[in-house]
Protein backbone atom coordinates (compact mmCIF):
# COMPACT_ATOMS: atom_id res chain seq x y z
CA UNK A 1 0.00 0.00 0.00
CA UNK A 2 1.30 3.06 -1.18
CA UNK A 3 1.85 6.23 1.36
CA UNK A 4 -0.87 8.31 -0.53
CA UNK A 5 -3.38 5.05 -0.08
CA UNK A 6 -2.64 4.72 3.77
CA UNK A 7 -3.37 7.84 4.32
CA UNK A 8 -6.18 7.81 2.29
CA UNK A 9 -7.30 4.86 4.26
CA UNK A 10 -6.80 7.01 7.93
CA UNK A 11 -8.79 9.84 6.97
CA UNK A 12 -11.77 7.73 5.61
CA UNK A 13 -11.71 5.54 8.62
CA UNK A 14 -11.52 8.48 10.93
CA UNK A 15 -14.73 10.12 8.96
CA UNK A 16 -16.51 6.42 9.40
CA UNK A 17 -15.58 6.15 12.95
CA UNK A 18 -17.01 9.82 13.79
CA UNK A 19 -20.30 9.25 11.73
CA UNK A 20 -20.75 6.17 14.10
CA UNK A 21 -20.37 8.94 16.99
CA UNK A 22 -22.84 11.14 15.42
CA UNK A 23 -25.31 8.10 15.52
CA UNK A 24 -25.49 6.71 12.07
CA UNK A 25 -25.76 3.09 12.06
CA UNK A 26 -23.08 1.10 10.36
CA UNK A 27 -25.55 0.00 7.36
CA UNK A 28 -26.35 3.43 6.72
CA UNK A 29 -22.59 4.50 6.92
CA UNK A 30 -21.47 1.34 4.34
CA UNK A 31 -24.47 2.41 1.90
CA UNK A 32 -22.98 5.99 1.80
CA UNK A 33 -19.73 4.65 1.15
CA UNK A 34 -20.64 2.45 -1.37
CA UNK A 35 -22.32 5.24 -3.04
CA UNK A 36 -19.30 6.97 -3.11
CA UNK A 37 -17.39 4.27 -4.47
CA UNK A 38 -19.48 3.73 -7.69
CA UNK A 39 -19.27 7.34 -8.06
CA UNK A 40 -15.66 7.46 -8.38
CA UNK A 41 -15.20 4.32 -10.06
CA UNK A 42 -12.85 1.49 -9.77
CA UNK A 43 -9.40 1.37 -11.05
CA UNK A 44 -9.55 1.26 -14.49
CA UNK A 45 -11.13 4.51 -15.21
CA UNK A 46 -8.72 7.31 -16.12
CA UNK A 47 -10.03 10.12 -13.68
CA UNK A 48 -7.57 10.64 -11.07
CA UNK A 49 -9.42 11.18 -7.95
CA UNK A 50 -8.71 13.45 -5.07
CA UNK A 51 -8.91 11.84 -1.72
CA UNK A 52 -10.79 15.25 -0.47
CA UNK A 53 -13.47 15.50 -3.44
CA UNK A 54 -13.99 11.25 -2.35
CA UNK A 55 -14.64 12.32 1.29
CA UNK A 56 -16.70 15.74 -0.02
CA UNK A 57 -19.36 13.10 -1.69
CA UNK A 58 -19.10 10.81 1.30
CA UNK A 59 -19.95 13.58 3.78
CA UNK A 60 -22.85 14.76 0.94
CA UNK A 61 -24.43 11.37 0.83
CA UNK A 62 -24.32 10.52 4.96
CA UNK A 63 -26.38 14.23 5.38
CA UNK A 64 -28.85 12.94 2.44
CA UNK A 65 -29.13 9.45 4.18
CA UNK A 66 -29.79 11.51 7.36
CA UNK A 67 -32.19 13.25 5.64
CA UNK A 68 -34.25 10.65 4.61
CA UNK A 69 -33.80 8.97 7.81
CA UNK A 70 -35.56 12.00 9.23
CA UNK A 71 -38.40 12.10 6.73
CA UNK A 72 -39.57 8.48 7.53
CA UNK A 73 -38.98 8.60 11.26
CA UNK A 74 -41.18 11.28 11.13
CA UNK A 75 -43.54 9.60 9.28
Amino acid sequence: MSKEEFETTQVISTVCFDLVRQGYSLNEIKSGLGNVMSAVGNDNDSKLVDAQDVLDEYKRTMKELSDQVGFYRDK
